[in-house]
C-alpha cells in the first residue's frame, strides 16, 4: 500500500495547482484519470479538455478578483519554469446590452481598492468603433481590460503545473478514486482500478464530481449543470485576421440564451482553428447522480443547442463566416454563495477545493495556492476573508 504525506484527488486545473504548491516540502501524490480517449468507457469527465478559456482580472466580487489577480501574477514564472506557454494576454471585453449592472456599478471602487486599470465604454458607438467585429444593441455599455486579461490554454496550464510537480518529486497516479475512509490517523483511498493508497492528509479537488462516489464525509451544497460550447472552424487566414479580438463576456439574457462568452480562433489538436462560444440555454440539464452525468457526456443529444448558439453568434458577429462547426459538452457546478469552496471538512485533515461556478480556469493557480496555504498553516493567506470560501454541506 503506497503511502504519502498528502494526496490530492483530481488531476484538473485546481488539483494540479494544489499538488504543485504542496509538493515543495512533503511527499504528495496527485491521483486522477487521464483525459478519456473513449467516452463510452470513461467514468468521470471534465471541462478542461479544451484549448481556450477566458482570462480576466476584475471578478464579480473582491474574492474572485483577488484570485484572478494572484493567478495572472504567477503566470510568467510558471511559463518560464515549465517551458510551456499557456497564457495569451489579448484583453477581455465585458458588455451588458441593457445598460449598467451591478458588476459595472461596483467596478470603479473594486478597481481602485485592488489597483486595477480598466477602460470604460459608456456608449455603444464607442464599443463599435474600438471593436468593429462585434455588433451590440443600442443600450450596450462595457469595460475593457488590457493585458494580462485574455485567454489561457487549460490543457497546457495543467501540463505546466504537472511538470513542476514532477520536478518536486511528486507522484502522478492515473486512476479514479471512488472511496475515501479515515481509520485512526490515516486516510485510505480506494480506486476504480482496484488499488489502495494511504496518506496523512487528503484534498478533494474533483470539480463537478466532488459529490460523486464516496470522496467526502458529507456532501456539499452544489448545483451541477450541463453546458454546450460551439466551435466554429475558420481558415488560418481568417484566424489571423481576428488575432487582435479580445475575449468577450456578453451579459445577454433572453428566453433563448443567457451569458455568452467568446474567445478568438485558437488552433486545436486537429490542426484546425476554431472560434469558441458558450452560453446558458433552456435545454441545459441539472444533475444529481453520477449516472446522469455519465449519460450526458456519453450519449446525450447536442443538436438542440447548435442552431440556438449559431443564431446568437450571427447576431453578435454578423460578418463571421460560419461554414463548419461542432459542439462540445461541458459541466459546471455552482455554490449557494457564488464563491469557491476551499476548506477543511469536519474531519481533521480532510480538505476540499472546488465549487468553482464556471470561473476556476482563470484563477486555478491561485486557488491551488490558497488551498496549499490552508493545508499547511490552517489559515487562508492574507487578504482573503475568513469566510471567503466557506463550505456549505447538505443537511
Amino acid at each position: 500500500m503506497p503511502h504519502f504525506h498528502t494526496i490530492v484527488i483530481g488531476k484538473g486545473l485546481v488539483g494540479s495547482a494544489t499538488a504543485k504548491y504542496l509538493s515543495t516540502d512533503r511527499s504528495v501524490a496527485l491521483i486522477g484519470p487521464d483525459e478519456p480517449i473513449d467516452y463510452t468507457q470513461a467514468s468521470v469527465f471534465a471541462s478542461h479538455y479544451d484549448e481556450a478559456r477566458v482570462q480576466r482580472v476584475l471578478g464579480k466580487d473582491e474574492t474572485w478578483t483577488r484570485l484572478n489577480r494572484d493567478a495572472v501574477n504567477a503566470y510568467r514564472a510558471l511559463e518560464q519554469q515549465s517551458g510551456i506557454q499557456f497564457h495569451h494576454p489579448v484583453g477581455c471585453l465585458y458588455v451588458n446590452p441593457y445598460g449598467k449592472d451591478d458588476y459595472l456599478n461596483q467596478q470603479p471602487s473594486l478597481s481602485a481598492r485592488l489597483g486595477l486599470s480598466v477602460q470604460q465604454f459608456p456608449h455603444v458607438h464607442e464599443l463599435h468603433h474600438h471593436f468593429p467585429n462585434f455588433h451590440f444593441p443600442v443600450d450596450s455599455v462595457g469595460i475593457y481590460e488590457t493585458a494580462p486579461s485574455g485567454y489561457i490554454h487549460p490543457r497546457k496550464l495543467i501540463q505546466a503545473q504537472v511538470n513542476l510537480f514532477q520536478e518536486n518529486k511528486g507522484a502522478i497516479i492515473s486512476e479514479t478514486v471512488t472511496r475515501v475512509e479515515k481509520k485512526e490517523e490515516l486516510f485510505h483511498l480506494f480506486t476504480l482500478e482496484g488499488n489502495h493508497f494511504s496518506s496523512q492528509q487528503v484534498v478533494v479537488a474533483t470539480g463537478s464530481f466532488i459529490n460523486q462516489h464516496q470522496l467526502l464525509p458529507q456532501k456539499l451544497q452544489l448545483v451541477t449543470k450541463s453546458e454546450v460550447v460551439l466551435l466554429v472552424e475558420l481558415s488560418s487566414q481568417e484566424a489571423q485576421s481576428l488575432a487582435d479580438l479580445p475575449s468577450l463576456l456578453y451579459e445577454i439574457n433572453t428566453p433563448l440564451i443567457d451569458g455568452i462568452y467568446l474567445i478568438q480562433p485558437v488552433q486545436y489538436p486537429d490542426g484546425k482553428y476554431y472560434l469558441k462560444m458558450g452560453a446558458n440555454v433552456p435545454e441545459d440539464l441539472f444533475f444529481e447522480r453520477l449516472e446522469e452525468i455519465q449519460h450526458w457526456f456519453r450519449e446525450a443529444d447536442r443538436s438542440p443547442y447548435s442552431n440556438r448558439l449559431i443564431e446568437a453568434l450571427q447576431l453578435l458577429m454578423p460578418q463571421l463566416p460560419i461554414r463548419n462547426y461542432q459542439t462540445k459538452k461541458c459541466i459546471i457546478s455552482r455554490t449557494p454563495h457564488g464563491r469557491p469552496y476551499i476548506g477543511e471538512t469536519p474531519v481533521r485533515g480532510w480538505f476540499v477545493a472546488g465549487g468553482c461556478n464556471g470561473y476556476s480556469a482563470m484563477c486555478s493557480d491561485a486557488m491551488g495556492n490558497v488551498t496549499a496555504h490552508l493545508v499547511r498553516e490552517g489559515t487562508l493567506p492574507e487578504g482573503y476573508a475568513a469566510n471567503a470560501f466557506e463550505l456549505l454541506f447538505q443537511p
